[in-house]
């Protein structure tokens, strides 16, 4: 669903800022950081019913929300990777590239 993405356009330019965030790389987030819904809604000033409309591709939200959600991952070491314009699946049947994803911005110490 189209609505479960939003464009950054008010971000500082750079590819990473410039891509979409999607509910998926959002929930995604969250798994890194074991964070739940409300942790995240409290940490980025936002509504829990934001995070969780968002997240299950109901609804959009807002270029400045996406900013304060991208903005409260970065601060945590995560960040968001753009998709690849094509090429090859990661199935290895062909017809498109990997989407969108997110990984931990530094190595996470063990």
């Amino acid at each position: 669903m189209a609505a479960s993405a939003c464009n950054t356009d008010s971000l500082p330019s750079g590819n990473a800022a410039q891509q979409e965030l999607t509910g998926v790389q959002c929930r995604a987030a969250r798994a890194l950081l074991l964070w739940s819904q409300e942790d995240l809604a409290r940490r980025a000033r936002v509504s829990a019913v934001t995070i969780r409309t968002f997240e299950r591709g109901q609804g959009s939200i807002r270029p400045a929300t996406a900013r304060l959600l991208r903005l409260t991952f970065a601060a945590a070491g995560v960040e968001m990777i753009a998709g690849e314009d094509g090429g090859e699946g990661g199935d290895g049947e062909g017809g498109g590239g990997l989407g969108p994803g997110v990984r931990f911005a530094r190595p996470v110490g063990r």
